[in-house]
């Protein structure tokens, strides 16, 4: 989703090939043989498997102002978005996937896993956004669209159990996404494409 994202807040026309990760088509195996998504075949004939890849080289490519800040050799984002972006890949997607799915973490309970995700993230994440309407400040910027993906899936594992943290300024900042065009568009689902 937030490669989709930044793709389209970028402006960038992108052809979009909804697979079944059952069934993976051989040409895209042929391009990522990791065969994961996402991935994107650039007009070079490169391709990105990334998504936070996908994002950076979509804003390097059509900047838009505010989105990147970016680090002083200019081949990646400065210091404290990287933080976030760290934060979110590197410590709560697991969090996340025991929240999701408890049953493949017998050890660590869904209560524990909350707390943990409250501790070390969203309570940073609230915190941040008590002060400004986005992560990194005033303006919308790469970490929001990076992060938000994975509070949404945290939030609709149980979504009565989250409004029930009233984490206020997440909400805020959820809907803004929520009812964005950005989150619409690449919220559209695609028939799934067969190699011909």
């Amino acid at each position: 989703m937030r490669a989709r994202m930044a793709l389209i807040d970028a402006g960038i026309t992108f052809e979009v090939r909804e697979i079944s990760l059952r069934n993976k088509p051989a040409s895209m195996i042929k391009l990522s043989p990791k065969g994961t998504v996402p991935v994107l075949l650039r007009p070079d004939g490169s391709v990105l498997e990334q998504s936070l890849d996908i994002m950076l080289w979509a804003y390097r490519t059509q900047p838009v102002p505010h989105r990147v800040i970016w680090g002083d050799r200019f081949d990646g984002i400065d210091a404290s978005m990287l933080a976030w972006i760290r934060l979110n890949d590197d410590v709560f997607k697991k969090i996340l996937d025991a929240y999701k799915y408890p049953e493949r973490y017998p050890t660590q309970s869904k209560e524990d896993s909350l707390k943990q995700a409250l501790d070390i993230y969203l309570m940073p994440i609230e915190k941040e956004l008590s002060k400004n309407p986005f992560l990194m400040g005033n303006q919308l910027s790469l970490v929001d669209i990076a992060l938000f993906p994975f509070v949404r899936q945290f939030m609709r594992a149980d979504e009565q159990g989250f409004m029930d943290l009233k984490l206020e300024s997440i909400d805020r900042w959820m809907t803004f996404f929520q009812t964005s065009e950005m989150f619409n568009l690449s919220m559209v689902k695609y028939p799934t494409w067969l190699e011909s």
